[in-house]
């Protein structure tokens, strides 16, 4: 014992025999809400006190094994069986694992009920803390929690690599997800492009073009559909894409691009038409061109009604 007291404080050692105290006394112990954490919060301050000794003494490379070795007899002399040097160890690395630096115990304990949950046995953190990977640990933790898992389900479900698959699973969900979005927003859009075309071709002025038959080359974003309106005697260009500041720079280079690849003939500029996802539409025009008018702007759609 005397050895013991050495290595160990007098306020460390009053503290220690407070907590196992707690453990041992059915009087203190029924005091307690929550008798099974009440042990995994008694074994986390066994293992604080052991590391903080470890911290403030010797720096020789056998010291914290001494110190474990001679802790376990003078507490399992004190309090009996449970207190072996392997189960010292294990109190050691609940603290590593879940570290509060300088910690008390009337400052610790509210903090360490965040930290941990109240739901867990012992068994289950010592299962817990043998998980290298930080974030399995608390998927495991949070998940038996949650769902009452005992000790042995656990356990089955560690060994199964249960947190591997259920994240591939979702991994997959998302993927999934995705894709039906993807295609979603496809045919959302394939839809709009053939209620517009129906609509501005049942209005005077509007020829439809077949892209596939034009010269023209045509950087990304292409338009989705080309006309030729024969009252303004421009190509009408239409995208379908909600506006942004990089798109409103890019698409005025696009008709200027086209401008310069068009029939002779055509002397007027093309213009553009922007729908966005609530239909409404954005007239494009090409930076140095004459500004449309208010009759011909009036040939042009302000919204594409559905």
């Amino acid at each position: 014992m005397t050895e013991v007291k050495s290595q160990l404080s007098s306020e460390s050692m009053i503290e220690l025999h407070a907590y196992l105290k707690q453990l041992v006394s059915p009087e203190e112990l029924a005091a307690v809400s929550n008798p099974s954490f009440a042990r995994v919060e008694a074994y986390w301050h066994i293992g604080r006190i052991i590391v903080e000794t470890e911290q403030q003494g010797e720096q020789r490379a056998d010291y914290g094994t001494q110190l474990i070795e001679n802790l376990s007899e003078e507490l399992t002399t004190t309090f009996g069986k449970g207190y072996k040097s392997t189960n010292l160890w294990w109190f050691r690395q609940f603290y590593v694992e879940y570290p509060i630096p300088h910690a008390s115990r009337e400052s610790s304990d509210f903090e360490l009920k965040d930290r941990l949950r109240t739901e867990l046995t012992w068994t289950h953190y010592r299962l817990l803390i043998a998980i290298d990977n930080k974030q399995e640990r608390a998927f495991y933790m949070n998940a038996a929690a949650d769902e009452g898992w005992s000790y042995r389900t656990l356990q089955k479900l560690v060994r199964s690599n249960y947190y591997y698959q259920v994240g591939l699973e979702e991994n997959q969900f998302r993927k999934e997800t995705l894709k039906k979005k993807a295609l979603n927003e496809a045919d959302h859009i394939r839809s709009k492009i053939g209620k517009t075309k129906q609509i501005l071709l049942g209005q005077p002025g509007w020829a439809l073009i077949n892209k596939l038959s034009l010269p023209y080359t045509f950087e990304t974003p292409k338009p989705e559909l080309i006309f030729f309106h024969y009252l303004l005697q421009r190509i009408v260009c239409v995208w379908f894409r909600d506006s942004s500041p990089n798109l409103l720079a890019f698409l005025p280079k696009q008709l200027e691009n086209l401008q310069q690849q068009q029939p002779k003939q055509l002397t007027m500029a093309p213009v553009g038409l922007l729908v966005s996802n609530k239909n409404e539409v954005q007239t494009i025009q090409v930076a140095e061109s004459k500004m449309l008018n208010a009759e011909e702007r009036s040939l042009l759609p302000k919204k594409i009604e559905e």
